[in-house]
């Protein structure tokens, strides 16, 4: 996944954020030290969080642990719930993809809680759909708590990000499942953005 900025309601990052990210990637499969150095250095949470779960993937199992431990209390940083939500898409990824399960499983839970209370309804729908993507690109299986959320909290019909949302959903999980998009459509509620995305699917 991209590490897209986020929304524009939340600051503008320091340049100093920019080059830490950066930093801390180069560094994180040579210098463990030095890679979380660079990352703990990123003056704005959003790229914090997303240096240190860069620099978990290549550290050695406890310590990876801990590293995704340190981004999931960064998140709280974030000047917005939006970013709180949408930024630990990255940590929660690279625990899926590292198997630190109870980490993921905790840390989706905690996140998916906060999400009904992001506002505007734009961007809970994009916070939701970076969530959705990190988990359905690392493990398929552990997007399905998203997906209720997006659900319960994300009418199709409300804004034209919801209904984008839908059809992001729709598009990735039927590359990844035939047949899945048909799924999707049928739990979306009756409705334009029901008609568009069957239109679009050639499900009309």
């Amino acid at each position: 996944m991209t590490c897209s900025p986020p929304l524009p309601h939340t600051p503008s990052p320091a340049r100093a954020s920019l080059t830490g990210r950066q930093r801390a990637a180069q560094l994180a499969a040579l210098d463990t030290a030095q890679a979380l150095a660079a990352a703990r250095g990123c003056p704005d949470a959003w790229y914090r969080v997303q240096a240190l779960a860069s620099v978990a993937v290549h550290a050695a199992a406890p310590e990876a642990l801990a590293i995704l431990d340190e981004a999931a209390r960064e998140s709280r940083s974030c000047p917005d719930v939006y970013g709180t939500v949408a930024v630990m898409a990255w940590p929660i990824a690279v625990a899926l993809r590292l198997g630190c399960f109870p980490f993921a499983d905790r840390e989706l839970a905690r996140v998916l809680a906060l999400a009904p209370s992001v506002e505007p309804a734009a961007s809970r729908a994009f916070a939701l759909q970076t969530l959705w993507s990190g988990c359905f690109a690392a493990a398929p299986r552990h997007a399905g708590p998203v997906w209720a959320t997006i659900q319960a909290c994300c009418p199709p019909d409300r804004h034209w990000r919801a209904a984008r949302l839908y059809r992001h959903v729709a598009e990735r999980s039927e590359a990844h499942q035939s047949g899945a998009a048909a799924r999707v459509l049928r739990a979306m509620p009756e409705g334009p953005a029901r008609r568009k995305l069957a239109r679009r699917l050639g499900l009309a």
